[in-house]
């Protein structure tokens, strides 16, 4: 597969997060009264001091590449950083160099996966959780397509193929279902494939306010704010699955 191909739905991911970063400076500089095209660079300073407490040092510098790209696309130049942004920054990042969170644990995810509501949405997260319980990673699950699901009767296998220009070996990794039916990742991944209709291209689509599954794939964002969710609705609930939580089914990877 070219290159162009491989590199173009990340492309779009990134104007499709840019175009959300954008329209939120241009609301928060219409709210203060402050231009947003040319932007004055105290006013990018101010804005993402606005969102330091709550935001890390990616999203404030994806914040800012996203407002120098908008400028740049209207033909007038991107304001320079400012040195109190620039502090702010180094300071962001530092800091989360230090407090960086571990990644969360397999009986969090299956307690996170316990707490998901039975909607569309709620069947797609609770497959998404349960199969990084098993052991799957985010990029795996990002670029998994229908094509690479193989259900059989002990469970399923997996066909990963990794993606860059330089992908090598495919790996299949073998799940086993899970006796505890909600702690299954193979019968939540049937649950969702039959729910959104998937027979074809990725397995894990965005989905809209009303339910409705859209065609193009997650991105590395959409799971961040997954984890999110479910974490923060199942905070304070304990969920019983009964004997054999926490058990992690058994995977099996071999070279294709």
């Amino acid at each position: 597969m070219p290159l162009e191909m491989m590199t173009a739905p990340r492309a779009a991911e990134t104007r499709r997060l840019y175009a959300g970063d954008w329209a939120d400076f241009a609301a928060w500089c219409a709210a203060v009264g402050q231009g947003a095209v040319p932007a004055d660079p105290a006013t990018v300073a101010a804005y993402l001091e606005t969102l330091a407490p709550t935001h890390g040092y990616s999203a404030l510098a994806r914040r800012f590449a996203a407002i120098a790209d908008r400028h740049r696309r209207a033909g007038v130049p991107a304001p320079a950083m400012p040195p109190r942004a620039t502090a702010l920054l180094r300071d962001l990042r530092a800091r989360g160099k230090r407090s960086r969170k571990p990644p969360p644990t397999q009986a969090q995810l299956t307690r996170w996966a316990a707490a998901c509501t039975g909607d569309r949405m709620g069947q797609r997260d609770r497959a998404l959780l349960l199969l990084m319980a098993a052991g799957l990673g985010r990029m795996a699950l990002i670029g998994l397509d229908a094509e690479d699901v193989r259900l059989t009767t002990p469970g399923m296998d997996l066909t990963l193929r990794p993606r860059g220009p330089d992908p090598g070996a495919a790996r299949i990794i073998t799940i086993a279902r899970h006796p505890v039916l909600p702690a299954c990742p193979v019968r939540a991944l049937e649950d969702w494939m039959r729910a959104s209709e998937t027979s074809f291209g990725p397995v894990f689509r965005k989905v809209d306010r009303w339910g409705n599954v859209e065609h193009h794939r997650l991105g590395a964002d959409a799971i961040r704010r997954i984890l999110l969710r479910w974490s923060r609705r199942a905070k304070g609930r304990r969920v019983p699955l009964g004997r054999g939580d926490g058990g992690r089914p058994a995977l099996i990877a071999r070279a294709r």
